[in-house]
């Protein structure tokens, strides 16, 4: 929402340093604790037509990165680097909307003794990071339900691979106009169900993912740790289950047309249909 033009846009007399990787909600909402108002009043008192600060991330206008940056002594687009406004619309399904699922231990400590008490890193709410944006890190859950020493010791074997798919997100984001397949495509693909084999069948098969065709051995792994719930609920899963996930879209991102290829013929006839439009880009399906 933009003011009439007879109104007068009044800076706030303190601004707050934004941290480094800072999320813009996070920073909003240190402001409103350091002035003592609730966040809507700050958004109202910034004549933002906007649901919540964490709304704000996902999707700000340019009028609103111009009122904001009115308010809070910036530039427009100083403000837009802390939203996921710049982020292609087919990757927002590895964004979380709020209450991050992972943290930098080492950045929150550096926030505490300084005035960033409480501030939250954009790489903490985006489901292809698992190590800190800043100082480079291993990020690490929120929650203690997942990281347990021997959830991670399991996944530990694909740690690099998985940095490499880390990077290729990241590439990716920064040079939206590259060639050659997204990221997310892949890992669309990799968390289809896969065929399984007749001794499989004969062993009483379980579930599995063409995941399990890049990296032989996952879906075991998977079922010995009971972790088949946590595995394709939503795309933003936990950092240590993340690593293979990343991992295997390494794979595909190296070698994508003979992957892609093997992947293919893993699939039970029924699913290829659905496979090659997600291959097209022609659906924004996830796994079953």
């Amino acid at each position: 929402m933009m003011p009439q033009t007879k109104d007068i846009i009044k800076s706030l007399p303190i601004v707050l340093r934004e941290q480094p990787d800072e999320l813009l909600s996070s920073w909003l909402a240190r402001h409103a604790r350091y002035y003592g108002v609730g966040r809507l009043r700050l958004l109202h008192h910034c004549r933002l037509s906007s649901p919540s600060l964490e709304a704000l991330d996902q999707e700000i206008s340019f009028g609103q990165q111009i009122m904001l940056a009115g308010y809070f002594h910036r530039e427009p687009s100083e403000i837009a680097a802390m939203s996921h406004v710049a982020v292609k619309p087919e990757f927002h399904n590895l964004i979380r909307r709020s209450h991050p699922v992972q943290w930098c231990q080492y950045c929150s400590k550096v926030a505490e003794r300084s005035e960033g008490g409480g501030a939250i890193g954009k790489s903490w709410m985006q489901g292809w990071r698992i190590t800190c944006r800043i100082c480079g890190n291993r990020l690490v859950d929120t929650s203690a339900t997942f990281e347990s020493k021997t959830h991670w010791d399991s996944f530990a074997r694909y740690w690099e691979m998985g940095c490499e798919g880390e990077a290729i997100f990241e590439s990716c984001l920064s040079n939206p106009a590259q060639s050659g397949p997204s990221p997310m495509t892949a890992l669309r693909l990799l968390l289809m169900p896969r065929r399984p084999f007749p001794q499989e069948l004969w062993d009483g098969y379980r579930p599995s993912r063409l995941l399990n065709v890049v990296l032989p051995g996952f879906d075991d792994l998977v079922h010995r740790l009971g972790l088949k719930a946590a595995q394709f609920h939503n795309f933003v899963h936990f950092v240590g289950l993340r690593v293979p996930l990343l991992a295997g879209v390494a794979i595909v991102m190296r070698d994508p047309v003979n992957v892609i290829s093997q992947l293919r013929d893993n699939l039970s006839f029924q699913d290829r249909d659905r496979f090659a439009s997600i291959e097209s880009g022609a659906t924004n399906s996830t796994g079953r």
